[in-house]
C-alpha cells in the first residue's frame, strides 16, 4: 500500500484551519498531578518501569481512540502530566494525519519527502510530522521485518527540558 506516500502528500497540501493551542488531551492538562490523569479513567492504568531516569510511565492497553481500542502511555516528571503517546492503527495513519491537519493547521516541521517514501522500502526506518509548534507528532517507522508502526504523541514544549534537568539532579550529587 502507498498510504505513507499519500500521508505527506495530503499533510503538506490541505488547506485548513488556524492551529490550536495544544495544552494537554481531551479534559486532562498538561501539568495535572499524576492522581488527576489516573482518576481520569481514559484507560486502565498500570504503572511501568521507565528506563529513562527521572521519568514515571503508566501504561494501558485498552485506550478508546475512535473506534479503535489502541495502547497509550502517559508520561509523568515530579508527578505532572507532560506527555501521552498512543499506538495508533497504521492503517488509519492517512485519516489521523487528515484529522490532525484539519484540527491543528499544516505541520509545523516534518520528515522530507524521502523519508516517507523510504518507509515503503527499508526496514527500521522512521519519518514524522509535527503539529501546533511541535507539540504533537506522529511518527511512523517500521521494523526489522518492514512490519508499518505509528505513534501519536501529545506533548508539553517544554517536556524534554524538564526531563533533562531532572536526570542532571540525580547524578549531580554523584558527581
Amino acid at each position: 500500500m502507498r498510504t505513507i506516500g499519500y500521508l505527506l502528500g495530503a499533510a503538506v497540501w490541505t488547506v485548513s484551519s488556524l492551529a490550536y493551542a495544544v495544552d494537554g488531551y481531551k479534559n486532562l492538562h498538561f501539568g495535572d498531578t499524576k492522581q488527576t490523569v489516573l482518576a481520569s479513567k481514559l484507560c486502565t492504568l498500570t504503572a511501568k518501569r521507565s528506563a529513562i531516569d527521572g521519568l514515571d510511565y503508566y501504561g494501558c492497553a485498552d485506550f478508546k481512540l475512535g473506534k479503535d481500542i489502541v495502547e497509550a502511555g502517559f508520561f509523568f516528571i515530579d508527578d505532572q502530566f507532560l506527555r501521552l503517546s498512543i499506538v495508533t492503527p497504521p492503517e488509519k495513519s492517512f485519516l489521523i494525519a487528515q484529522g490532525l491537519n484539519e484540527k491543528y493547521g499544516p505541520p509545523s516541521s516534518q520528515s522530507t519527502a524521502e523519508a516517507f517514501i523510504q518507509l515503503e522500502k527499508k526496514p527500521n526506518h522512521q519519518a514524522f510530522l509535527a503539529f501546533d509548534h511541535n507539540t504533537i507528532f506522529y511518527k511512523f517507522s517500521t521494523t526489522a521485518t518492514m512490519k508499518r508502526q505509528a505513534l501519536l504523541i501529545y506533548t508539553a514544549p517544554d517536556y524534554e527540558q524538564r526531563l533533562l534537568k531532572k536526570q542532571i539532579q540525580k547524578i549531580n550529587p554523584d558527581l
